[in-house]
């Protein structure tokens, strides 16, 4: 049984009242930040509005905040390898057609990258454990050298 008020120190049961609890707390730091949290809580108690909605996590026209982040961070990693790379974006295209004719699938699956590796093609691994493809063009991945923040 979830009980009304948490003992200090620990958190509420219920998720409700977990949001509400930060909240209250953020309310003398950041009140505009606080007024968003609670605003979302009233709106999912109250109107039965889905939390991913009333937060802005489920994104518009299928772009999530999610995919933002995911995506800076795979243009960063790319930003990087092409610094690596000394600037040369025909390089980088080439880096990225070897890693995905000479990488096995049970490599990419891995989590780090081999360290024998050279340093842009641990780069790229990374870029595409973000797991949201890296552009195979040299025009995609201009494009996605323009959008890394």
């Amino acid at each position: 049984m979830s009980k009304p008020f948490a003992q200090p120190g620990t958190l509420p049961d219920n998720p409700i009242r977990r949001m509400r609890l930060a909240a209250r707390l953020l309310r003398g730091h950041h009140r505009e930040l606080a007024l968003w949290l609670e605003s979302a809580v009233q709106q999912h108690v109250h109107h039965g509005t889905d939390m991913d909605h009333t937060l802005g996590f489920a994104g518009v026209l299928g772009r999530t905040p999610r995919f933002d982040v995911l995506r800076a961070r795979r243009n960063r990693l790319l930003s990087r390898a092409l610094v690596v790379l000394h600037n040369d974006v025909l390089a980088l295209h080439c880096e990225v057609q070897k890693y995905e004719e000479r990488v096995s699938l049970a490599q990419r699956d891995r989590a780090e990258p081999d360290p024998s590796w050279t340093l842009a093609r641990q780069l790229i691994h990374r870029a595409y454990r973000q797991g949201i493809g890296v552009p195979g063009t040299v025009l995609g991945l201009r494009k996605a050298l323009r959008h890394t923040s």
